[in-house]
C-alpha cells in the first residue's frame, strides 16, 4: 500500500527534528519508552551501549500523541509494541522510512546528491545539534559549557565526535 506509512512518517520526522536522536534508536522506541505525560523518551541499548533519556518539547509530545491516538485505532495483525508501526502493524522499517523521506525532498523540490551525498534522514541529527549550538550561542552561554551537555544529550563516547558540529556550526554562523 503506497500510503501505508504517511501517518508514521510525519512523527518520526519531527521526532528526529526536535530531538536529534538516531534513525534506528527512533525506529526502536517501543510505546512503554515514550512517556508523553511527562514529555521523554527512553532510548535503551544505544550506540554506545548506555540508556538515555531525552526531553520532548510540548509541541513534538502534541505530535506524537496524535500519532499514537492514530495509531491505536489501527486493527493489527500482530501484537507489535513498536511505536512507529505500519497499518498491518508491523515495525516501520529503516527502508520505508528512507524512502518516504526520498520523497517528500523530491516533492519539496530538494535536489538529492545520490547515495553518499544525500541529503539523509541522519542529517535531522546534525540540523539539530547545529541548531542547539546556536540556540545555546544566543543565549548566552559558552561553548566550553553548551559542548559536553550536547555531547551527552547525543549521547557520544567523546567530545571529539561532537566536535565537527562546532566546526560545522561556526562555518553556517561565523558570528
Amino acid at each position: 500500500n503506497h500510503n501505508s506509512s504517511v501517518f508514521a512518517i510525519p512523527a518520526l520526522i519531527r521526532l528526529l527534528y526536535g530531538t536529534g536522536i538516531r534513525i534506528s534508536e527512533a525506529l526502536y522506541l517501543s510505546c512503554s519508552d515514550i512517556n508523553l505525560q511527562d514529555k521523554f523518551l527512553t532510548l535503551r541499548g544505544c550506540k554506545n551501549g548506555k540508556d538515555r533519556i531525552v526531553p520532548v518539547s510540548d509541541s513534538l509530545a502534541n505530535a506524537c500523541d496524535a500519532y499514537k491516538k492514530y495509531r491505536d485505532l489501527t486493527p493489527s495483525i500482530i501484537k507489535e509494541d513498536r511505536f512507529f508501526i505500519r497499518p498491518n502493524g508491523f515495525p516501520l522499517s529503516i527502508f520505508t522510512a528512507y524512502k518516504w523521506f526520498r520523497r517528500i525532498i523530491y516533492i519539496a523540490n530538494i535536489s538529492h546528491g545520490g547515495r553518499g551525498f544525500g541529503p539523509r534522514l541522519h542529517d535531522l541529527r546534525h540540523t539539530f545539534s547545529v541548531h542547539s549550538l546556536v540556540s545555546m550561542s544566543e543565549s548566552g552561554m559558552d561553548l566550553y559549557y553548551s559542548l559536553p551537555i550536547l555531547s551527552t544529550y547525543l549521547g557520544h563516547q567523546s567530545l571529539e565526535a561532537t566536535d565537527r558540529y562546532v566546526r560545522l556550526t561556526a562555518e553556517m554562523y561565523p558570528d
